[in-house]
């Protein structure tokens, strides 16, 4: 028996084009099309992990070309944040996230991560009461995208003074810490 397929869901793409909006004419519509993303056709209800890596580093390359590919990738995901909490679902969670703090925020976020694909698995290690260490199973090529996920997800708990590192790489891999 094969193992499924590696798939982001079609609501998480959608995620990326409210991030990007304002860039998908032109150039980046015609390279989108390319990596296999036609916004002229209805989103698919999955994308492949390996397509879904084109789309990001297309995105990132728009909105940021002066930057490196790993700040551009950081710079995404902290727009990708700010784009879902914009949303009425985004605006509803992130009340749910203040009332929860930042500990159990991230003591929660394999469930939330699993929600965008079928393939990321996320382990969170409570190192002290502000120290956690995330190893993510699939950080992709640029891991600092989940990274930024993480972080900025994370501060909209209102918590202060929170910095986030990628700690370490191992393949696919990636681990990540997390204090304030």
């Amino acid at each position: 028996m094969r193992p499924p397929e590696k798939v982001v869901f079609g609501h998480t793409v959608e995620g990326l084009l409210v991030t990007l909006d304002g860039h998908l004419e032109g150039p980046l519509r015609t390279r989108l099309k390319a990596v296999g993303l036609d916004l002229d056709q209805q989103l698919a209800p999955a994308y492949p992990r390996d397509q879904w890596h084109q789309m990001l580093l297309l995105g990132a390359q728009e909105l940021f070309p002066h930057h490196s590919v790993a700040q551009a990738h950081w710079h995404l995901g902290q727009r990708f944040v700010t784009a879902y909490f914009a949303t009425r679902i985004g605006r509803a969670l992130q009340g749910v996230v203040k009332f929860l703090g930042p500990a159990r925020t991230l003591e929660r976020t394999a469930r939330n991560m699993a929600s965008g694909n079928n393939y990321l698995h996320v382990d969170v290690e409570r190192l002290a009461a502000t120290d956690y260490r995330l190893r993510v199973s699939e950080g992709g090529i640029h891991p600092e995208f989940i990274g930024a996920l993480c972080h900025f997800g994370t501060l909209t708990t209102g918590v202060q003074g929170l910095t986030t590192v990628v700690e370490g790489r191992e393949g696919p891999a990636a681990t990540y810490r997390m204090r304030w």
